[in-house]
Formats: C-alpha cells, structure tokens, sequence
C-alpha cells in the first residue's frame, strides 16, 4: 500500500511537541546561526585574496608599488597573501632601488605590503596602504646616503614603516657600521609630514624626529639621552634640496654649539657661538660637504682656559682625533690670563689634517713687552704620536719676565730664543734639535743633553700635559738657570 509525501510529513509532525520547537527556535538560537554565516562571509571574503595569480602578475604588482610608494622594487621569488594580523601580501627577497639607476639595491628577505580590508573582492582593485620592513638584517650603500635622504624627503601619499631591523653598512676603511633595533615610521596629513625614528649605536638609543610644516618650518630633532647629547636644526620655510637656510644647536660633551647657516653643499656661517666651561667664542665662516667634509672658520675667542680643556678632553687618548675631522680653524683671541701672566692679542690657525693637527702661525703677546711666535704639529705618526715644533721667544724686560719663575738675576735688558725640536709623547722625551740665545749664541750638544735631561724630569714626567703646569716649568727653568 503506498503512502504519499504529505501524509508522511503530517505524521512526522504530530510527533514533534510545541515546546521543543520552541527551544530549537529562539532568538538565542537564531542569533548564533546568523553570526556565524557572518563569520563565514567575513572569513570567505579576507580569504579570497589567497587564491589570486600572484605570480602571473608579478610585473602589475611591482609597477603598482612604484606609482603608490614612488619605490622601484623587483620581486624575485614566492608571493603570497597573509591575513594575520591584518591583510598583507608577504613578498621573499625583494629589492629596493630609492633610484632607478641605482645599481646597488637593498634586499629584503621578507617584504610585507599592507593592504585595506576593502575591495578585496579582485586582484586589480586591492589598495596598498604602506610597506612594512621588520626583523631584517640590511646592508646600505654610502655612495647612495644622499638618495636615501632625497627620497624620505619627498612627500608621498604612502609610505614604509620598518620595525626592529638592524641596518649597517661598510665604511672607506673596511669596517662595518652598524645601527640596531631600527624603527622608523612616517605619517602625512594635509599640513604636516612627519617621521619618527629610533636605533641603537654604540650600545647608545639614538631617537630622531622630523616634522615639515608644510609652508612654514622645518624641525629635525636627533638626541642620544644616555649620554645628554642633543642636535636640534630649524629650517627656514623656503628651505630645500636645493638650498638650507636655518639655526643648528648641538650639545656634545658639555658643550654649547649655535650655527646659523644658509647654503647648499657648502654653508656661510654667520652670528654663531661656541660655549662650555673652558671656552667661549664667536664663530663664523664655511663648512662645506661638497666631496669631505672640510670647515673654513674663524673663532674670535673671549675666554678660554687651554689647560683644563686639555685636561678633559686630552689630544693622544686612545685613537687621537679622527680622520674625518678635517678643516681649519683662524683663531683670534683678544685677552686671557695664564701663568705667564696676561697674553694679549694672540693669533694662529689651528689645522686638522687626516688625524694629524698642526698650529701654524701662533704669535702672541705676554705680559706686555714679551713675544712668541711658534708652529708646533701634533702628528699621530701610525699610533706613535709624536709633537714637532720650532719656537721663537722674545723679551724686552727679561728681569720682570723670569722674576716670575724664581730667577732673579739677570744682567740683560734683551733676551731671545730661537728653539725647534720634537717630542716623544708615549715615551715622554723632548729632542731639542737646535737652540739660539740672543739670535746668535748656538747653544752645543752637551749642554742640549743637560735641558732635555731636565725637561724630561721636571716637565714631562706625567705626559705631555706638562707643558701647561706652571709649577713643572718654573722647576725646570730654575735647574737649567
């Protein structure tokens, strides 16, 4: 006997009881039903993008990346989309060309391409939103440090952001410089490009902060807290590429440093300042960037005390002074205080020179109607410094000048010595090559001996540092007398 369709869903549902219908069919129930078909359109829809033909399209993608980025990138193997933690196409081994005529690429293992969650529906319609560069390990190129800072200049409408990446490069001389934990990240609005950056050099955390206020100042901030260093720079608002107007302040080792610049890749300097404890001086001049750095200043000094400056920060400690530090300084001193009494009028210019630095032309007055003219060098000599110098003393009042240092006899109303030589400083010997009394009284080797045994004794005995201790001189001056 057959039995119908109907008849067979009519005795089905007589069995069910209204209660239990009730239960499978509350709002509780329909509300768990409805979010996860929301949960599946919502997963369906940020997984779609894994199925795109990356690869097949490998040149749309590069060339979409240099049109938002205005970054050339050449992407060399897997391409793939990660939806964790926000969408983002992960791209392996991928360079970076700043340039397009750079030869010398960056390269990146892991290059991630953030993307917005909308329009995810078709390859052609995703949107970049930044490149994200994070955990790598990069080598830069110094020939293209001036296309890196062109290209973080210019205002885009996307950017990068790099998070914990260790960057280093290979300097002139064969080491590697590194800077670690490096996070840099750039924001733009309407008025304002901004960029945050931070990294560890030297066992120091270096934090960076630009802000260009668009048609209105620029501001670059750089400090290092741990050892209470400071470089803030003002750009004029017509600043560019192309020509910097604006005021420098450094802070470095206690010292105060002001420069109000204009230029391009060589700088005017003008109504600026040195000051710290020891010194305080006006500054102006050239430095320039053209091919090294060199500088061209002239310091017209109100107060210096060399001998405590020396003290702190002496020439021969470890290494000396860097190679890179090249340039001239045209000194100018009106009026200061020493234990030969007031020099007046003092001059020289003060020359850096591949490590090496050499005082040329030193004249100065002391106590009124004494003179001294001097070139002394302070050459580093492959790590065995040694100080060559010629010295050339005059005094009209030879009583009052030596009166000073306990030598009270004096029978001459002119004295004068000419005095070249060199100095040892590791091994705290002075060479006197040739010594002249009175312009024509050579002094013989053996009395030579006599000077330099004491000098050895009674002047450089701590070092070359010496030289500015007023009670060593008079030692040694009342011995040889």
């Amino acid at each position: 006997m057959k039995i119908s369709a109907s008849k067979i869903i009519k005795s089905w549902l007589t069995k069910l009881k209204p209660n239990k219908s009730k239960n499978y069919l509350n709002k509780y129930t329909i509300s768990i039903v409805a979010v996860f078909i929301f949960v599946i359109l919502i997963l369906f829809y940020f997984l779609r993008p894994i199925y795109f033909d990356y690869t097949n399209n490998k040149k749309i993608l590069e060339n979409k990346v240099n049109k938002t980025f205005e970054l050339k990138t050449n992407f060399n193997e897997n391409i793939s989309y990660k939806v964790f933690p926000t969408p983002r196409i992960l791209v392996e081994n991928a360079n970076i060309n700043f340039i397009n005529t750079d030869k010398k690429k960056i390269k990146i293992k892991k290059l991630y391409i953030l993307i917005s969650p909308l329009n995810l529906s078709n390859f052609e319609k995703i949107k970049f939103k930044k490149i994200l560069i994070k955990d790598e390990n990069i080598e830069l190129h110094p020939e293209n440090f001036k296309k890196y800072f062109k290209y973080l200049t210019i205002r885009k409408n996307k950017t990068f952001v790099i998070k914990k990446s260790d960057f280093y490069f290979i300097d002139a001389q064969g080491n590697k410089v590194i800077f670690k934990e490096l996070n840099f990240n750039e924001k733009f609005t309407k008025k304002i490009h901004q960029i945050d950056s931070s990294f560890n050099f030297a066992e120091n955390k270096v934090n960076i902060n630009f802000s260009n206020n668009i048609g209105s100042q620029k501001n670059l901030k750089i400090s290092i807290p741990s050892l209470k260093q400071s470089l803030d720079i003002k750009f004029d608002k017509n600043s560019n590429l192309n020509f910097a107007l604006g005021e420098l302040k450094l802070r470095l080792l206690e010292t105060l440093i002001l420069l109000n610049f204009e230029g391009k890749q060589e700088f005017k300097i003008y109504n600026s300042f040195l000051r710290n404890k020891f010194i305080n001086s006006k500054i102006k001049g050239k430095i320039s960037f053209k091919n090294n750095f060199y500088f061209n200043l002239d310091l017209g000094i109100n107060r210096i005390d060399l001998r405590k400056l020396l003290l702190t920060y002496p020439i021969f400690k470890g290494e000396g002074i860097s190679k890179k530090i090249n340039g001239k300084l045209n000194i100018k001193n009106k009026s200061t205080n020493s234990f030969f009494g007031n020099i007046n009028d003092s001059t020289m210019s003060l020359i850096f020179e591949n490590g090496d630095i050499k005082i040329k032309d030193l004249s100065a007055q002391i106590m009124g109607n004494s003179q001294i003219k001097s070139n002394i060098s302070f050459l580093q000599n492959n790590k065995k410094p040694i100080i060559k110098f010629s010295i050339n003393f005059f005094t009209k009042d030879p009583v009052k000048f030596f009166r000073k240092f306990g030598i009270y006899k004096f029978d001459k109303s002119l004295a004068s010595f000419n005095i070249n030589g060199n100095i040892d400083v590791k091994s705290k010997k002075i060479n006197f090559r040739e010594v002249i009394k009175n312009n024509n009284e050579k002094i013989n080797s053996k009395e030579i001996l006599i000077i330099e045994r004491a000098f050895n004794n009674f002047v450089l005995d701590e070092g070359i540092i010496g030289i500015f201790d007023f009670f060593k001189i008079k030692k040694f001056i009342k011995e040889i007398y």
